[in-house]
């Protein structure tokens, strides 16, 4: 790869990868690969061959999606939302392969996906719920921060308060929707940490 690309801007090189430019791909992955190994790294015990595993599977998701992730316009906020993705999707798994194994049915594990899907969707259906009984404000602030991915300092000059009150009302909210999700997931802390994202 010539040194050309160490000079791009992010933006310059998806669009090169949207027209199958591998250099540029690869220079991509130089840039946030250590950025989200050590993000996986805490959620799965830091195991370095699962960290592998998820990172191999997040960038063939990149490059097979090339042209869709080429309009990105935060990529490390899509990066890191991919990455938590594929956290939530590996535990889905877990749980249906154990569950699977306490019915000693074994010949499922590898043939049936509608079982994930399911218990993936009752996730985040708990967790919709869980961000839609907060009050008003709460709500608005929660899902500014994780949904539209804005700041602290954004959240609180497009709706006219402090910094320090969005920073409370985010907590609390926080704090709420892990606990209802605790309540009625089972799911561990780590893994509704990833519903919620601050």
């Amino acid at each position: 790869m010539g040194d050309g690309y160490q000079d791009l801007n992010i933006s310059e090189l998806l669009f090169k990868i949207s027209i199958d430019d591998k250099d540029a791909f690869e220079q991509i992955y130089k840039i946030y690969v250590a950025r989200l190994m050590n993000y996986i790294k805490p959620f799965v015990k830091n195991s370095q061959e699962e960290t592998e595993e998820i990172l191999q599977e997040l960038f063939l998701k990149v490059w097979i999606h090339r042209k869709k992730v080429s309009k990105a316009s935060n990529l490390q906020a899509y990066l890191f939302r991919m990455a938590k993705h594929e956290l939530i999707n590996r535990h889905v798994r877990e749980v249906r392969y154990n569950a699977l194994l306490d019915k000693k049915d074994k010949t499922l594990v590898d043939t049936d996906t509608s079982l994930e899907k399911i218990i993936y969707k009752e996730y985040l259906q708990f967790a919709e719920n869980a961000i839609e009984g907060l009050s008003p404000q709460r709500k608005t602030i929660f899902k500014m921060r994780t949904q539209n991915d804005m700041s602290i300092s954004e959240i609180a000059g497009k709706l006219n308060i402090t910094s320090t009150a969005v920073k409370k009302q985010l907590y609390e909210a926080r704090d709420i929707v892990k606990d209802q999700l605790s309540h009625k997931t089972g799911l561990p802390l780590s893994l509704i940490t990833l519903f919620i994202m601050l």
